[in-house]
Parts: structure tokens; C-alpha cells; sequence
């Protein structure tokens, strides 16, 4: 009896340790996802009907994400912009967009809006994809624990079906398909850096240049800022995904 007790309070210990060690492991994922560079590759398909033949055209770009606890960026390599939107006060959101090459950038003040479009919902920037968009799609499946668990969901609407493969521990994007009529758009996780120098990233663009977008129209002596207004860069979204109800929003630049 003495040795069954203790083999079973062994096991209850066991049992104590591995929930614990679980809840650790859950705690390092979600701690981890809070500075991280991750890389995406984008791909767009477009059938297109030529008189009966059918032609595919392809485009490709690449995005890297990089997140600082409440910041997080959308740095595009082909056209050296970075877009950094900032949670002030746990409700508003503050979006600059910096000019790589240029080492200028355009501040929007929080809550501004552009274009009739206003920024409100940070898990769309924070994840590439909305909570309130992921809620209304139907979970089919779940594989993996803590760090590895993987749950795919998908939906069909009347403009289209969406099929995506989420990482729930790290708030990340492992693939999403987006078929909508003749276009196919595929977005895929290709790399995660745990141990990338987010601090460095976000600080060495606090140096550049900056002005305030509500003066851009005053001054029309600026070239830099005369020609980001003419190529679009000024209000045109450099990114952006789906909105909680689905609709697409701006694709990345492909100028």
C-alpha cells in the first residue's frame, strides 16, 4: 500500500511538473512572438483569358515583419519602405512610413484619418491578419503542441475563399490562400528569427528626416516629398491584408 501511495504521488508530481513545464513552454512562445523578424513571401497569380487560351501571370514580392513589443513593422526589401505602426495609449494607433533609401519619413498622427480610412485595428497590423477576420473563419483542424501547434481554418463568402494555416502561440502567419475569382494570393511564412536585432532595427530610422503629413501640402519645395506625392507613396497603403469583414485593402507597392 506504502508503494502504491508513492508511485502515485510520483505520478501526480510528474503530472504537476509537465503542466507547469506546458504552461512555461506556452509563456516562452507567446514571449518570443513579441520580438521577432519573420519573413513572408508573397505570391500573385492572375488567369487571364486571352480568346480561349488561358495565360497565368505571376508576381512575387517579399515582406519581413518585425514586431518590438508594441511596435510592429512592414519592412518591404524591394522598395526599401518600412511602415511602422505604434499602439499609444493601448488604443490608438500611430503609422510612419519610412523611405529606406532616402532615410525620410512621413508621420501620421494617431487616429488620423487618410483618405477616409482611418487605423483601428492593430491585430491587422500586429498579424498581417485581423482577430475579428480569423474569428469568423471556421477551424478545420489542429496539430502540434505549444510552440508547434498549427491550426488551419478556412472560409468561403460569395468573394471567395480564404484557407489559413496559423502559428496561435506566436501570433503569426504560417501560410494564407486568398482565391477570389481569376487571382490566387499565397502568403508564406519562410523564415522566423527569435534572436534578430529588433531594438536596433526600429531605433536607427528614429534619425531620419520626418514630416508630419498634414504639412506635406505647404511645402512645395521639397523634391523628395514632390515626387513620393506624384508615384502615390504618400496615401496609397504600402501594405496591407484584409479587414475584419474580408475586404481586400491596398497590396504592397509595385512600383
Amino acid at each position: 500500500m506504502k508503494k502504491l501511495l508513492i508511485l502515485l504521488t510520483a505520478f501526480s508530481l510528474t503530472a504537476s511538473v509537465r503542466a507547469v513545464n506546458a504552461d512555461d513552454t506556452a509563456a516562452m512562445c507567446k514571449e518570443n512572438g513579441k520580438q521577432v523578424k519573420a519573413d513572408y513571401t508573397i505570391k500573385n497569380t492572375q488567369h487571364i483569358d486571352m480568346g480561349g487560351d488561358v495565360h497565368s501571370r505571376v508576381r512575387e514580392s517579399t515582406l519581413s515583419l518585425w514586431r518590438m513589443d508594441n511596435k510592429v513593422a512592414h519592412h518591404y526589401p524591394s522598395t526599401q519602405i518600412t511602415e511602422v505602426y505604434t499602439l499609444v495609449r493601448n488604443k490608438m494607433i500611430k503609422p510612419v512610413r519610412y523611405f529606406d533609401s532616402h532615410q525620410r519619413a512621413i508621420e501620421y498622427q494617431p487616429g488620423e484619418t487618410i483618405r477616409g480610412k482611418k487605423e483601428t485595428d492593430f491585430s491587422f497590423r500586429y498579424q498581417l491578419i485581423s482577430d475579428t477576420f480569423i474569428d469568423t473563419m471556421t477551424l478545420v483542424s489542429s496539430e502540434g503542441k505549444h510552440c508547434n501547434q498549427k491550426d488551419t481554418y478556412a472560409l468561403k463568402t460569395a468573394k471567395g475563399s480564404f484557407s489559413l494555416v496559423w502559428l496561435p502561440q506566436q501570433r503569426l502567419i504560417q501560410r494564407f490562400d486568398i482565391e477570389q475569382g481569376n487571382m490566387h494570393r499565397t502568403w508564406t511564412l519562410t523564415n522566423t528569427d527569435y534572436e534578430a536585432d529588433v531594438t536596433n532595427f526600429f531605433a536607427k530610422r528614429v534619425d531620419y528626416q520626418a514630416t508630419d503629413y498634414a504639412d506635406i501640402g505647404d511645402d512645395h519645395t521639397d523634391p523628395f516629398l514632390t515626387k513620393m506625392v506624384t508615384q502615390g507613396f504618400i496615401e496609397a497603403g504600402a501594405s496591407g491584408f484584409y479587414d475584419q469583414n474580408g475586404r481586400a485593402l491596398e497590396g504592397e507597392h509595385n512600383h
